[in-house]
């Protein structure tokens, strides 16, 4: 490779493992897919789409790539692999990660491993109509079973990140699955932060779970983060409806943003993906679209306000300060 070519090469793998925890990070500076695909399971990625069934070794279900009445999707758990006999898509779990959630290679191993700001949500155009209604009963039902963050994991993760202070009510903790099996019944449940996704009406459509260990942390060993029921076109509420709000994307920004702004109404729209499409209630007429201080955070909140203004919507924009990536750091610096 030419002096050029090299340094090429070298801004692009630093781009793609920029956010990406250490461990995933091999010494050449690389992508570590072997180890991020040991740690997440492919039937966890792919149930989000589906509803499967175990034959033998593998597991079936409808293929989320195209319309079909006979489950034609396979996978193998222990190989990490998906085959359709209907329209012959394969990969491995990233590529089924990538291709769910529309995301190219590096958002799809930025979000499988957990990095911030990262945690998009599969479409709804993906998904099958009777998946999404059972889906979206299972987030009401764990929303009404969930309680108080106080004296939780979740308190003690918010304040690990300097925001757990008089958290409002549409944040929770409880113990939920990451999947349901056929019968209908609930997988093993761990602890999670689980935030209320709220649409225009009002009205609970859904959850984001950030699962943890019983120290805080974000539970190791596939995606901490999983949406429930409807959360694109939702919102997590902040505060109440008020002619003016701040829309943030991922939770720990927005929570951040309202210590740093208070009084005003700050809302999450769970994910840069999302920004575009939060579906506002009547009576705001001003939005403040916070993003990340990067192209992929810069070009989210540009859609954002394009979208919202095609509604009549007026807006603005605010992005981190001090060289900070997101609010939450820019907050941690503001109060080290």
């Amino acid at each position: 490779m030419s002096d050029a070519q090299l340094k090429d090469h070298d801004m692009r793998a630093n781009a793609w493992t920029a956010g990406l925890p250490a461990r995933y990070v091999r010494p050449d500076g690389s992508i570590d897919t072997g180890k991020l695909k040991a740690e997440v399971s492919i039937a966890e990625v792919a149930a989000e789409a589906t509803d499967l069934v175990h034959v033998g070794a593998e597991m079936k279900g409808l293929c989320p790539f195209h319309d079909e009445n006979t489950a034609s999707f396979f996978l193998n758990e222990s190989k990490g692999v998906y085959f359709c006999h209907g329209c012959a898509a394969h990969g491995d779990t990233i590529d089924l990660f990538s291709r769910l959630k529309q995301v190219d290679f590096p958002e799809a191993c930025k979000a499988l491993a957990g990095s911030e700001s990262h945690a998009v949500t599969i479409s709804d155009r993906k998904v099958n109509p009777a998946v999404k209604a059972a889906n979206r009963n299972r987030a009401r039902d764990e929303w009404r079973m969930a309680g108080p963050i106080d004296g939780t994991a979740a308190d003690t993760y918010l304040l690990s990140r300097v925001i757990g202070y008089s958290v409002p009510g549409t944040i929770r903790f409880g113990k939920t699955p990451r999947y349901w099996n056929d019968d209908g019944s609930p997988g093993p449940r761990h602890s999670a932060m689980i935030a209320g996704a709220q649409d225009a009406e009002g009205r609970i459509v859904g959850i984001q779970r950030t699962y943890l260990d019983r120290d805080g942390r974000k539970m190791r060993g596939g995606s901490p983060r999983l949406s429930l029921g409807r959360v694109r076109g939702a919102a997590l509420r902040l505060g109440p409806v008020m002619p003016k709000i701040m829309l943030a994307s991922a939770v720990e920004d927005a929570l951040s943003l309202r210590l740093m702004f208070p009084g005003a109404t700050v809302w999450s729209a769970f994910g840069d993906a999302n920004l575009q499409h939060v579906d506002l209630p009547r009576g705001i007429w001003h939005v403040t679209v916070c993003g990340d201080d990067d192209d992929s955070g810069r070009a989210a909140v540009a859609a954002a306000r394009d979208a919202l203004g095609r509604k009549g919507i007026q807006t603005g924009e605010l992005f981190p300060r001090g060289g900070a990536k997101d609010f939450n750091e820019e907050w941690v610096l503001l109060h080290a």
